[in-house]
């Protein structure tokens, strides 16, 4: 373990999160001051000098010692982050919050790092939740109202669709609006199980999990709004609202959704639900003949979790 930081405490903070204090000696601090110096010299643009080649008394003349001082404890801080969450005996999700709340010449460098952590929970019976929602029966039928006026609307827009032979339009029709309303019902009914078990299952989420959904969330809504012609700003102004009131507006419902992923995950890890690799190879190569351009990691982690995600939700439905 490294000796290059001590008097580490760790605060527990509500929604998974966690403080974490301590102290970097000067004199490790002193021996990051090196890389500063070089780090700021590559960066520095000093008439006269080259970036890089600039002496180091001209340089800490012209920025000054507090930048230097500054520069090594982002440095310090950096090489022992994973030596001090080791020591914490802590495992955070995400990027911390980290300050400096004492940093002058010769003397310890204290800091404070917020962290995120993986939140710790137990799940409900969700079998029993689930055999609850799929004894909740809905019977699915379709009218011949629904079926005279669709066959209206074939009429006036003179839709003739080609049918094989001897299959009535009619029926066919009929046919697919059941199969609509079957599919309606069976994502109705999805809907209602992860509800009941977001409900039942006490998780503290912590913020970075949230925030990272809901820019999921409006990246995928500006998406849309782009693609129904409309600039972003052009859109907000027409629902008088901005983009941290809409941010606001989808927090719980974000929530929920981190919860939900979270849950599925919890119940695939437990009873072992995951693809085969060869389902996973042949997924990933199959999305990467469409998306010629995407990263092959991002798509197999997105494939991985399609099917992993899918193969719980049939697990679910079949505990009737």
């Amino acid at each position: 373990m490294s000796n290059h930081f001590k008097d580490i405490k760790v605060e527990k903070l509500p929604d998974s999160e966690a403080l974490v204090t301590g102290i970097i000696p000067a004199a490790y601090l002193n021996e990051c001051r090196k890389e500063a110096i070089k780090e700021l010299n590559a960066k520095a643009n000093l008439d006269g000098f080259r970036s890089g080649h600039i002496p180091e008394e001209v340089l800490v003349k012209k920025i000054g010692e507090m930048a230097v001082l500054e520069e090594a404890s982002e440095i310090a801080i950096g090489r022992e982050y994973a030596n001090i969450l080791k020591e914490a005996d802590l495992y955070p999700i995400g990027r911390p919050e980290v300050s400096v709340t004492k940093l002058a010449p010769g003397i310890d460098l204290e800091f404070r790092m917020k962290v995120y952590l993986e939140p710790v929970f137990d799940l409900p019976d969700y079998k029993k939740i689930a055999k609850e929602v799929l004894d909740e029966k809905e019977e699915v039928g379709v009218s011949d109202k629904e079926v005279d006026e669709v066959m209206a609307e074939l009429d006036k827009r003179e839709v003739k669709p080609e049918l094989p032979e001897g299959e009535d339009l009619k029926s066919k029709v009929k046919e697919n609006l059941l199969e609509e309303k079957k599919f309606r019902a069976k994502e109705k009914k999805r809907l209602s199980l992860f509800e009941k078990l977001v409900a039942a299952t006490a998780i503290s989420i912590p913020k970075v999990l949230v925030d990272a959904e809901l820019m999921k969330m409006l990246a995928q809504f500006k998406d849309d709004v782009a693609s129904a012609g409309l600039k972003w700003e052009d859109y907000l102004v027409s629902i008088k609202k901005t983009e941290t009131e809409i941010k606001e507006e989808w927090k719980e419902k974000a929530i929920s959704r981190v919860k939900a992923d979270m849950i599925i995950a919890k119940i695939a890890e437990t009873e072992k639900l995951e693809p085969s690799a060869e389902e996973l190879e042949k997924e990933t190569e199959h999305l990467l003949s469409h998306y010629k351009d995407a990263d092959p990691l991002r798509a197999r982690i997105y494939v991985y979790q399609m099917m992993r995600n899918e193969k719980v939700i049939d697990f679910l439905e079949n505990q009737n």
